[in-house]
């Protein structure tokens, strides 16, 4: 998250920022107040500043922030002094941020993050993308390791989803991994980060992918939740946010094109729960996915079409998922298969089958191509719908053949070496 704060010194010392700074601000107070307050103002900064109480003089700049803003129009933006205008505030606030670097008691310091996060985001009509990039800033200003950022984070992503602006941070959430291990890292053994609040993370930002119509990434994030309960126990996973989350997560699953492996999310907890309970049906559902095929899958929305109304499901689109999967199943293992084999094992008109294997083909469930001339599926591998014992047996045996290939190879290329060597010597 990148900062554009600056501060102006027009001193020898690095501190003579700050008085000018507050200085700065009691002009701005004679404006948008009076007198009296600009007056009040610069006399408390000074008896704390001088006393070289750090905190008490940045919560007077606090104190006063809401003014910063109102300071700023919001109408002809373009027009130089409202320019002027804004980077006069940010330029305050990137001072504000650096007497933040010179606290040195943990207790002030927290209790100034909040105050700094609650008067960032305490607007979604005035100043918001300035606020934002103030809230960034004041992220950047804290050390990395610890949870302190991660509370400001919270604060990023909620402002701004709140305030419309969640595109600005989506470039940011490809280091959302690296970051965690930073919060993860807090020498007094707590803080913000913990399993509670990393399961809440996700799903916001579920949510918010969500409200953006980003409905993969909404997908993902939930899965992530969803893995953070694994081991958890039985109230925990019943907790009906948990539950509706879990259902949302299956009715992702079945209904993304994009998502084909199912295994992983009937081996969640959060999954497992409601196998035995009144969403019975949907976890039958989901299975169907794991290893049914296009037959199983219309005989159970026969016999339970009230499931695809209930959970809102769309039938049509879960078939053309089904087929794929079913695709995979049937030339699994073999290197070639007629259009008539699969336009069987699809329910399909051979007239009609080519277009399902061009599809399987593109979204990757196939590698492979058709023989038009021989009406034949030439394959060369399939997606694996299911990793059970079986198939790591099957893994193992192969590389089990590999290593003894390649044996066989480093065994002759050695006995190679060694033939000139004997002719030589013959010679």
């Amino acid at each position: 998250m990148a900062s554009s704060a600056v501060y102006i010194n027009n001193g020898e010392r690095e501190t003579d920022a700050v008085v000018q700074g507050a200085e700065w601000l009691a002009t701005i107070l004679g404006r948008e107040v009076d007198e009296s307050a600009s007056q009040e103002f610069l006399a408390k900064f000074q008896e704390a500043y001088d006393n070289g109480d750090i905190a008490a003089s940045m919560h007077l700049f606090l104190d006063n922030g809401d003014h910063l803003f109102a300071s700023i129009p919001e109408s002809n933006a373009g027009v130089r002094g409202d320019r002027d205008r804004l980077t006069e505030v940010e330029s305050i606030f990137a001072l504000v941020l650096f007497m933040l670097e010179q606290f040195d008691n943990p207790e002030d310091l927290e209790k100034s993050i909040d105050r700094l996060c609650t008067l960032f985001s305490n607007s979604v009509e005035q100043q918001p993308e300035l606020r934002l990039r103030l809230l960034m800033q004041l992220y950047n200003t804290l050390i990395p390791v610890g949870s302190l950022r991660f509370r400001v984070f919270q604060k990023i992503i909620s402002y701004a989803a709140e305030a419309t602006l969640f595109d600005q941070v989506l470039p940011y959430l490809e280091y959302l991994d690296a970051w965690m291990e930073d919060w993860d890292t807090d020498s007094s053994g707590s803080g913000d980060f913990t399993l509670d609040a990393k399961r809440q993370m996700f799903l916001d930002l579920s949510g918010y992918m969500r409200a953006l119509g980003k409905r993969v990434d909404a997908f993902l994030y939930l899965k992530r939740y969803a893995q953070l309960f694994q081991g958890a126990e039985q109230p925990a996973l019943k907790k009906p946010p948990v539950e509706q989350s879990t259902i949302l997560l299956l009715k992702d699953a079945l209904q993304l094109p994009s998502v084909i492996q199912f295994d992983d999310l009937l081996a969640f907890d959060t999954v497992k729960v409601l196998d035995k309970g009144s969403h019975a049906k949907l976890i039958d559902l989901v299975k169907l996915f794991l290893n049914g095929d296009v037959k199983e899958l219309d005989s159970f929305h026969k016999k339970n079409e009230s499931v695809f109304k209930e959970y809102d499901i769309n039938y049509q689109e879960a078939m053309s998922k089904m087929r794929l999967l079913t695709l995979a199943t049937k030339v699994h293992g073999k290197s070639e298969i007629s259009l008539s084999e699969v336009a069987k094992a699809l329910e399909e008109n051979e007239d009609n089958v080519e277009r399902w294997v061009v599809r399987a083909l593109s979204e990757g469930v196939i590698d492979g191509r058709i023989d038009q001339l021989n009406h034949k599926v030439l394959v060369k591998s399939a997606f694996q719908r299911e990793f059970g014992k079986a198939e790591w047996a099957f893994l193992d045996s192969k590389l089990t053949q590999w290593t003894e290939n390649l044996e066989q190879v480093i065994k002759f290329i050695g006995e190679q070496k060694k033939f000139p060597e004997i002719t030589s010597t013959a010679a």
